[in-house]
């Protein structure tokens, strides 16, 4: 390593705790032996600053200081560079070991989700900002707290009973909610599973993640990531070797349902729910507040509209809001595209089809970066004529 580079990687990431997580995710790949999916999670990985682009990366056993190209975006993800698949982890990684393991975990899923046959897709799922729907997800993750934690089989009835409630809502809402738990729910359950490989530990910080859930301002892209280890568990505890047996066209809360022996469910307890209710009710208006003066700066004010063709995305999945009509507001983003890169931070709107970006054309929360013969023009962006 050249020294001018080992001085600048040390600023942003330090090499011997990079090793330590290496290390960790190579203990869990070896406790876990391939149970899981029928090979090891481990592979090519990547730890890279966002704000240097600093990185370091291992293959095998070779580790060695990088710099992040600026054609792609970082996040916890994976992405294809030198001609190779790598799972991409954001640094720092969280200190709490069992987040920072099943951070690891599930981006290595991710890594291999296509050599298993499963799909990567990420729906909308805009109706779980309604307020009954936000009611069914917080009962039924009440009721799945209380069947990991007593093992009761009405418990897991009464989820699988809100959960079919909730899913009765709009024509797409069980589709939409099945392609997101069968991608980043797998990939929770993926990495929870290897941080704490046996179910009955696992029980405590699940339940914890399902009562923390609760208070998230949206569910639309995040549901997933706090159901799909809770249902996993569940179905771990009747049938150890699930995953091996998995199908694209799966559904979590069935294979549940089946593993439990469970007919056609029946809601045996209300988990507060009169509560629930009434703070969504309270939530709700404060929501229509709030989507009334997203319409205004994204629909109704002066606003700029960059196409959107080749797009490469980061954004944090807690700060989503759908915007029914018109796409999505995301608070927070890094997109590229042919265009050149837009960072967000005030928020920015995404057409339902991907084919646009929208953000206020006054330039605040907002830096765009032009690639040559790119230029503002009027109220969009376009690539001047040769």
């Amino acid at each position: 390593m050249h020294a001018l580079l080992a001085a600048t990687l040390l600023a942003s990431i330090d090499l011997a705790s990079a090793q330590r997580a290496f290390t960790e995710l190579d203990a869990m790949c070896a406790a876990d032996g391939g149970r899981m999916w029928g090979r090891t999670l481990c592979g090519p990985m990547v730890f890279a600053e966002p704000q240097t682009r600093e990185a370091v990366r291992r293959v095998e056993h070779d580790v060695e200081a990088a710099k992040v190209p600026d054609t792609f975006g970082i996040a916890n993800t994976a992405v294809e560079w030198d001609g190779r698949t790598w799972t991409m982890v954001m640094w720092p990684l969280p200190q709490n070991p069992v987040s920072r393991r099943a951070l690891l975990a599930h981006e290595s899923f991710h890594r291999l989700q296509k050599e298993l046959g499963l799909p990567q897709s990420n729906p909308r799922n805009a109706h779980l900002d309604s307020a009954e729907a936000r009611t069914w997800m917080r009962l039924e993750w009440r009721a799945l707290a209380h069947a990991l934690a007593t093992g009761d089989a009405a418990a897991v009835e009464d989820a699988l009973a809100f959960r079919a409630r909730r899913r009765a809502l709009t024509k797409d809402a069980a589709e939409e909610e099945r392609l997101l738990e069968m991608n980043e729910g797998l990939a929770e359950h993926t990495g929870y599973a290897l941080a704490v490989p046996y179910v009955r530990e696992r029980v405590a910080p699940l339940v914890k993640k399902l009562a923390n859930a609760e208070k998230s301002e949206t569910f639309a892209r995040s549901f997933a990531y706090t159901s799909g280890p809770a249902w996993g568990a569940l179905i771990e505890m009747k049938d150890p070797h699930w995953t091996r047996k998995l199908k694209p066209t799966d559904d979590l809360g069935e294979l549940a349902r089946k593993a439990w022996k469970i007919g056609s469910p029946r809601l045996s307890g209300s988990y507060g729910a009169d509560a629930v209710r009434a703070e969504e009710e309270a939530r709700a208006t404060k929501k229509r507040e709030l989507l009334a003066s997203l319409r205004a700066k994204f629909v109704d004010g002066p606003v700029l509209t960059i196409p959107l063709s080749q797009m490469q995305f980061t954004f944090d999945p807690n700060h989503v809001q759908p915007l029914e009509g018109f796409g999505t507001v995301y608070e927070s983003m890094e997109v590229r595209d042919v265009w050149g890169k837009i960072v967000v931070t005030g928020g920015g709107l995404i057409s339902p089809d991907y084919s646009r970006l929208v953000v206020p054309r006054n330039g605040e929360g907002w830096t765009l970066t032009l690639a040559g013969g790119w230029s503002i023009a009027g109220d969009s962006i376009q690539k001047a004529e040769r």
